[in-house]
This record gives structure tokens, sequence and C-alpha cells, in this order.
């Protein structure tokens, strides 16, 4: 029986021909075979497919061309252009076109990056407020009746103090 690899931080996605947990580098190899096998019109791949004959190398080829990738660029930025429409025509890490749609990615994903590091400025207590058109309300007669009050009780405590 074999033993099931367990989900760590470095094998966090799962193959899609066994359920095993795996490295990135294996998932994006095992994507790039896939799409192989579908081109030449060789079905689906068989279970452990990276053991048998004719696909032994070629898994080996695509794991040493991701782990090179993932040294220069992250997961996110790869898996997604990979997985991007105008890579699905892409059967090799090797193809010069996969690099420049990465690198279009990474610009993406910096992007939106910068958008969720902007923190929105929220002030806890608000001092100044909107004049408002028109009428006063009752409500905007009260504040100004409050903060007339707050303004002449501190003029009597200055006078008294001098």
């Amino acid at each position: 029986m074999t033993k099931k690899r367990q989900r760590t931080e470095k094998s966090k996605y799962k193959h899609q021909s066994t359920g095993d947990y795996c490295t990135c580098a294996a998932y994006i190899a095992e994507i790039m075979c896939m799409r192989n096998a579908q081109n030449k019109n060789k079905g689906s791949l068989p279970y452990k497919f990276w053991n048998t004959k004719p696909w032994d190398w070629t898994f080996k080829r695509q794991l040493f061309l991701a782990n090179k990738v993932l040294k220069k660029y992250s997961e996110s930025v790869v898996l997604r252009a990979i997985n991007s429409p105008e890579a699905k025509s892409i059967f090799s890490l090797s193809n010069k076109r996969l690099i420049s749609i990465i690198v279009k990615y990474k610009k993406i994903v910096d992007k939106e990056q910068e958008r969720e590091i902007k923190p929105s400025q929220i002030v806890d207590n608000p001092q100044i407020r909107k004049n408002t058109f028109g009428k006063k309300t009752t409500l905007s007669k009260l504040r100004s009746l409050d903060k007339d009050g707050k303004k002449s009780d501190e003029k009597k405590i200055d006078k008294e103090n001098n």
C-alpha cells in the first residue's frame, strides 16, 4: 500500500492524476505533460505517469524547467500565467512566449498587491462637518448652540484666569 504525502508548506498542491500533495513545480510539470498528451492525442495520463517510460523524461524535464522559472517568479504569477487563455496553446515550459506571458502577469499581480497595500485613512472622531444648503435643521441649530456654548465658556475661563 502506498502512503499518501501529507500537506506541508511546500506541498500544498494536489497531483491531478493521483490526488497526492505535491510541490508547485511538480504541479506545473504535470499540467504541461497533460497538455502535451492532449495535443498528441494520447488520451489521459496514467496513474503516476512520471514512472512510466514515455513520460518519465518529459516530466523530469518539465520539473527542472518549472524549478528554474519558480526561482525567478512567484508561484501565483506562474500559475496564473500558465492557466491564462494566452498560454493554453503552450505545451512546454521552454517555450519563449511563456516568459513574456509570465512577465505580463507579474505586472498585473504587482498592481493588484499595490492596491491591497494602500489602506484607507479613517478618522475616529471627525471634527469638520459639511455645511448644509438651504434651511438649518433643528439638529444643526443644536450643534451650533453647543459650539457657541463651548466657545463662550472657554472665553469666560480665559478671562477669569487673566
